[in-house]
């Protein structure tokens, strides 16, 4: 991977076009996720609820609402680490599903407005960023309480590392807060000067990502809690960002519509894409909502909030 990805970094100043670009609603969505090896999409769309599609094939495969005959303003969705299961969120209620058979595994109402969300430990387990200014974990199967992480503002941002040990949280009032999920305590309190809202793990908690409204994007130690890149003191519009399962790369979305690939050993920015608009006559609309790698070295996929899947290849 290394090595394909190196032959692209003379062109780091400049932004290519998608390989390819696939529609998977016509209006756009509230939100959108990759599964850890890109071949699946998860999308909430803003006139259709839920689906599920293979990426490989573009087919839809499910879709998924939280009440018969309604669609569901879905705020928030995500894949487990093997891809095996997926949660969906509107406001108040949440679903597990399996993504092989389509069926609902479990249903439950929140305690609060759910902002983000996260699966933890193979699916077993869920994170729930919430507007009451808490995180909460629990067991997706008997819906038993496991930890409550707290903060002092609302928490806009979840993730958990895949190999499910820790989480991280960003939150309004500052900061973002990487957890122990065993013993449900802090471990690292990452400060910051306005709102945090992204923030993304590696697979093993080596790094943390976060992005503050306007304000400083970085890279933290995940082990030190210290800062090992800063990616910008302006945030441009930060909307996702994802770390390779080898933890040597991380790419970030835009609201701009931009993607870039990071080397996380040199902290040098290797490629940038630029999607383009898909209606000319209205540019915005089409934040990259979730970016992912793929079991090839030189191929990436993001989800557009016009509700396209993009194929971003290394020449």
């Amino acid at each position: 991977m290394l090595a394909l990805i190196c032959l692209a970094a003379a062109g780091c100043d400049r932004s290519d076009a998608p390989a390819a670009s696939y529609e998977m609603a016509a209006q756009g969505v509230f939100s959108a996720a990759l599964s850890s090896d890109s071949e699946l999409s998860l999308i909430g769309s803003l006139n259709h609820g839920g689906s599920l599609w293979r990426n490989t094939s573009h087919e839809r495969l499910f879709g998924w609402n939280h009440q018969a005959n309604e669609f569901s303003p879905l705020v928030a969705v995500a894949f487990s680490a093997d891809g095996t299961r997926a949660v969906t969120t509107d406001p108040r209620t949440l679903v597990v599903w399996d993504t092989a058979s389509g069926n609902a595994l479990a249903y439950w109402t929140t305690p609060a407005a759910v902002l983000d969300v996260a699966l933890v430990a193979g699916g077993s387990q869920v994170l729930m960023g919430l507007e009451d200014h808490s995180a909460v974990l629990f067991d997706a199967g008997s819906g038993r309480h496991l930890h409550t992480f707290l903060h002092d503002g609302v928490v806009g941002a979840v993730d958990a590392s895949l190999d499910g040990r820790w989480a991280l949280t960003g939150s309004d009032d500052e900061t973002a807060v990487i957890w122990n999920l065993q013993t449900g305590a802090p471990v690292h309190r990452l400060q910051h000067d306005n709102p945090v809202r992204v923030v993304a793990l590696s697979a093993r908690g080596s790094y943390a990502f976060t992005a503050s409204q306007g304000r400083r994007v970085a890279v933290w130690d995940g082990q030190t809690g210290q800062p090992l890149l800063t990616l910008s003191e302006h945030n441009e519009g930060v909307t996702s960002a994802r770390f390779s399962a080898d933890e040597r790369y991380l790419l970030v979305g835009y609201v701009n519509r931009r993607v870039a690939l990071w080397d996380l050993s040199t902290g040098k920015r290797l490629h940038e894409w630029r999607t383009r608009a898909r209606n000319p006559m209205h540019p915005t609309g089409a934040a990259i909502l979730a970016v992912g790698f793929s079991s090839s070295p030189s191929r990436f996929f993001a989800l557009a909030g016009d509700g396209r899947l993009v194929e971003l290849r290394l020449s």
